[in-house]
């Protein structure tokens, strides 16, 4: 299973759950279970709106960092 936080659009794998995901900390209201992978692939694929991103310590594979924020 899958959480996707809504506020800040990150995606965790409750499979492979790290301190540093902070999931206690995201709010119930705030929560969405996701229960396949095909959709958690589909909601990170760009042309979802809004775009989610896969939490860079329980989903390293499939975080996405965007090399162009550095430079503005």
């Amino acid at each position: 299973m899958y959480i996707a936080a809504l506020e800040n659009h990150i995606i965790h794998d409750m499979s492979f759950v790290r301190y540093e995901c902070k999931i206690n900390k995201i709010p119930p209201d705030k929560k969405k279970k996701i229960y396949s992978l095909s959709t958690v692939k589909r909601m990170i694929a760009t042309d979802h709106v809004p775009q989610f991103n896969g939490c860079q310590y329980c989903m390293s594979e499939y975080h996405l960092f965007d090399f162009t924020k550095l430079y503005r």
